[in-house]
């Protein structure tokens, strides 16, 4: 037995190109969205390292070392230097890298500013500096014995003062020896004026 399919074929037309319509819209679809899509602009990344550097710089204010303060400078221009590269061709690799360098030069300062964990030990030219001054005893009416006493007042002072420069602001225990030699200053100055037994007694205790 035949059919006559003559009465479906306006509809099968129609599926027909309704399907094929279907067909050429795809790409015109996908490439909307393409280009809708966000472009990576590495936002977070810049933002951290921003944070890196406010920290670094932070860091850098405090620093007080004369003789390497000036090559650290340009260590930290070249990793700005980098930084401002990326934005012009970023590259993943690159930028671990100088988060890694400058989380480094942090660390290196920051153990620079760090209080000492034990005190250096005095060498044997300041102990014996300290205890020559100590047993001297010149008497109030000896103008040249006091002149003696008080010129190795003096250089045990600078030995001191030099001393107090040479350590790091923050070190513990610092601002307390800055006191203590402010103290003996002030009683150098006033045995300079008037040369009394107690005054000398109570210097060489300060000393100690």
């Amino acid at each position: 037995m035949s059919h006559d399919l003559r009465p479906f074929l306006p509809l099968r037309r129609l599926a027909a190109i309704l399907c094929l319509g279907s067909l050429l819209t795809l790409p015109a679809l996908s490439g909307s969205a393409a280009e809708t899509a966000p472009a990576d602009d590495h936002a977070a990344e810049y933002k951290t390292l921003t944070v890196d550097f406010v920290r670094l710089d932070g860091l850098f204010e405090q620093y007080t070392d004369p003789v390497q303060k000036l090559t650290i400078l340009g260590y930290i221009n070249l990793m700005k230097g980098r930084a401002e590269a990326l934005k012009e061709n970023w590259d993943q690799v690159k930028y671990e890298e100088l988060r890694y360098d400058i989380n480094l030069q942090c660390q290196r300062i920051a153990n620079w500013l760090a209080p000492l964990r034990t005190p250096p030990p005095a060498s044997r030219t300041e102990a014996a500096s300290t205890v020559a001054v100590a047993k001297l005893n010149p008497s109030v009416t000896n103008a040249a014995e006091v002149k003696a006493a008080l010129d190795a007042l003096d250089r045990e002072i600078k030995r001191l003062d030099e001393r107090l420069a040479a350590t790091p602001a923050g070190t513990a225990g610092r601002d307390a020896e800055a006191a203590r030699v402010k103290r003996i200053k002030e009683r150098r100055t006033a045995l300079g004026k008037e040369f009394t037994k107690a005054g000398w007694d109570t210097l060489v205790a300060e000393l100690k």
